[in-house]
């Protein structure tokens, strides 16, 4: 299994010439998603912790690309890390309910719920991202609300 270093995924963010804000979302998203591997990790759950470090600083990697999460997935494989490229290939929203493609690994949960708490950089509640992507996508997403609800408790509970 390879899974590249916290300072390996950032210069794969820079030399991939991702942005910087997105940089700076992406390792929001990883902060968020530590604190839920680590509490986890506490109450006794096998997670793999680089896994969710790597994949959550990486799942933007192409974010100004029509289809991000699955060029970036691509991406990822082929660059090596198929188990990172999975985990990011399961972040997006709209797809939920896609069976290959709907988060069912704790890891995978992990990113996918972590990356619904960060607007830009800064670290919001699930209701305040909700509001925003609807507001800023001009769309209705209360189904993947409710199943982001179901990861939340899931994780948190």
């Amino acid at each position: 299994m390879t899974i590249p270093s916290r300072e390996e995924c950032l210069s794969i963010l820079i030399k991939n010439k991702t942005p910087s804000n997105v940089i700076g979302h992406c390792m929001a998203v990883c902060k968020v998603a530590e604190e839920i591997a680590d509490k986890l990790i506490k109450k006794g759950k096998k997670i793999n912790k680089n896994l969710v470090i790597a994949s959550a600083l990486l799942h933007d990697i192409e974010r100004l690309k029509e289809n991000h999460v699955e060029v970036g997935a691509n991406l990822l494989k082929k660059l090596g890390f198929p188990e990172v490229s999975e985990v990011v290939k399961k972040h997006s929203l709209y797809t939920i309910g896609e069976e290959n493609i709907t988060p069912k690994t704790a890891e995978e949960k992990i990113v996918f719920y972590a990356d619904k708490r960060v607007i830009g950089n800064k670290i919001v509640s699930m209701e305040e991202r909700f509001k925003d992507l609807e507001k800023r996508y001009n769309v209705d997403l209360s189904k993947e609300f409710k199943f982001t609800k179901k990861i939340e408790k899931e994780l948190l509970d």
